[in-house]
Order: C-alpha cells, then structure tokens, then sequence
C-alpha cells in the first residue's frame, strides 16, 4: 500500500514538471525570423547601443534603453566580421546590427531604411584627399551629380580608401574618397571581391547602381558594384 502510494506521488511529481516544461517551451516559441537576446552587459557609444548576451554574442542598435538581465527580441540581424569601433578603439570579431530592438517579440517592426547619403555622412567622415588628375576617371563628385546618366554603366573611380569591411553578405565594402564633392556628398561604397586596406589610393571599375537596398538599413541611393581593382598603392 505504502509503496502504491509512493508511485501515485511520483507519478503526479512527474505529471506536474512535464506541464510545467511544455508550458515554460511554449512561452519560448518566437515568430519566424525572430531571436532573444538576455542582457549581460550593455554600453552606448558613437550614437550606438552595444549588448552583450549569452555566448559572447554582441549587438548594436541606435542608441536606446536597454536593461541589464532582461529579454530582448530582434530580427534583420546584419552581421559584420573583424569590425573596428573608432569611438571604442575595439575590434569585435563578429557583431550583429539591428534596425530596432523590442521587449515583446510580437511589438518588432521594420523600419524605414535610410537614405544612403545620410548613411554616409554619420559613418564615414571627410578625409583629406589630393590626388593628380587621371585620364578616364570620374570624379566622385562626377558620379552624384550625373548618377541617372551613368546608371547601369561601367565606369572607373580613383582615390583612397576611407573605410574597409570584409565579408558582410559575401561582398567586400570599400568607401572611397577623391577630395570632390557633390552637395555633400563625397563618400562612394563599392562593392567588390578584392581587397584593399584604409589608407591605400586605389583605382577602381564598376557599375554604377542606383537606389540598391541589402535590407537591414543598408540602402544605397548610388553604389557601384562589382568593383574590379585596377591599381592600389600604398599612402
């Protein structure tokens, strides 16, 4: 009698911690292309948000209130590798940035993507530039002002390299600077499989591109693509 007693206790034991599981596994059911992150640590810098969750993993979203130890959920994660923060003077070997972040996974919405020269003028700041003059070149400035004439052609820039990042969507993204400048734009992202390093004056041929969106806030009024590396040289 004693002993039924026992497997009548631990069976209603077992009972109550299988419902206790499937209900604590059906609160972590999230909708699709949806991820949680817990806070473990979290700092703003540059206009940015920086949070560290489990496994080391790093975000960064526009600069926002974030809590420590608590749920956050996010979506249209774009990862960058080997990323260098100017204003931390930190590398992160690979980092994830958000367009928004939500304490509810059903409250996440998509956001407007950015004009792309907005997008240039907070990352990437004027340098100085001086370069000669080269036959069958086009200004940057050249570019910006005669961009629906040259959509779809292949052209060649020329001029250093203000920013590189290294495989972010199977793309290499170099930012180039030639000292001219169209109504404040004087920025050019090129896409390209090469590789080239800040600092260096390279030459470049491409397409020119207009209007091009990657999602995740990536959106470019006027990219070149595809960009072949002609000549490089040192600064």
């Amino acid at each position: 009698m004693k002993k039924s007693i026992l497997f009548l206790i631990l069976g209603l034991a077992l009972s109550i911690i299988s419902c206790q599981d499937k209900k604590s596994t059906k609160e972590e059911l999230l909708p699709m292309g949806v991820s949680k992150i817990v806070v473990k640590e979290t700092f703003n810098a540059g206009g940015y948000t920086y949070i560290n969750g489990e496994n080391g993993l790093w975000l960064a979203v526009g600069q926002t209130n974030i809590e420590l130890n608590k749920a956050y959920y996010y979506q249209g994660a774009l990862e960058m590798r080997d990323f260098h923060s100017k204003e931390l003077n930190r590398d992160f070997p690979q980092i994830y940035f958000l367009n928004s972040i939500s304490e509810t996974p059903t409250a996440i919405s998509k956001p407007k993507a950015k004009p792309a020269a907005q997008m240039q003028k907070q990352i990437n700041k004027k340098i100085e530039v001086q370069l000669d003059k080269k036959e069958g070149i086009t200004s940057i400035a050249d570019v910006y002002k005669n961009q629906k004439e040259l959509s779809g052609k292949e052209i060649t820039v020329y001029g250093k390299v203000a920013k590189f990042n290294k495989s972010i969507m199977g793309k290499n993204w170099i930012h180039i600077q030639d000292g001219s400048d169209f109504e404040g734009n004087y920025d050019l992202t090129i896409t390209s499989m090469d590789v080239t390093s800040v600092g260096e004056i390279v030459e470049l041929t491409g397409k020119i591109t207009l209007n091009k969106d990657f999602g995740a806030g990536y959106s470019y009024a006027v990219i070149m693509e595809e960009g072949k590396l002609v000549t490089s040289a040192a600064k």
